[in-house]
């Protein structure tokens, strides 16, 4: 095992553990906070949980949009001043509210499958431009020289 590998799995048990003190702490302070996080944070702990691809991109994509759903019922619970029990559960438990959370999540999953496909037709219709632009320069280059420059071309590269 090379050093490398080490670093990082010491940095991912870091964050691990940081992750687990932070909400150890937030459970301790503010409760219903907590409360509201971890039911609506479930699909990006559970895509935490099973992404195992390198930089784990799904489960990112998921968590950023999914935190974007869960945001305004986090900023609602703290500007009532009614930091309670009742009132946390009471408001996840809305329909409407658990379908912002939880959709939110799914469109990060949608945006996590659809983008690689676009990434890739947007760069293969650069490289066909850039193919282009490279052939009209080589017709140019042709007609100023001449047919000549071809076959002295071929010459050189065998």
């Amino acid at each position: 095992m090379s050093k490398r590998s080490g670093g990082t799995r010491k940095k991912s048990a870091f964050s691990g553990l940081s992750v687990v003190v932070s909400a150890v702490l937030l459970f301790m302070v503010a409760l219903p906070t907590f409360i509201t996080l971890t039911v609506g944070l479930l699909p990006s702990m559970m895509a935490f949980m099973f992404d195992r691809t390198q930089g784990r991109t799904m489960a990112r994509c998921i968590f950023g949009l999914n935190f974007s759903g869960v945001a305004p019922y986090i900023l609602e619970l703290w500007q009532q001043g009614e930091q309670t029990v009742g009132a946390a559960t009471q408001q996840i438990f809305q329909p409407v509210a658990l379908s912002i959370m939880y959709g939110a999540a799914g469109l990060g999953w949608l945006l996590f499958l659809a983008m690689p496909p676009i990434v890739a037709n947007v760069l293969n219709l650069s490289a066909q431009r850039r193919v282009s632009e490279l052939r009209k320069s080589q017709r140019d280059l042709i007609k100023t020289w001449g047919d000549s420059l071809i076959k002295e071309i071929d010459r050189s590269g065998s």
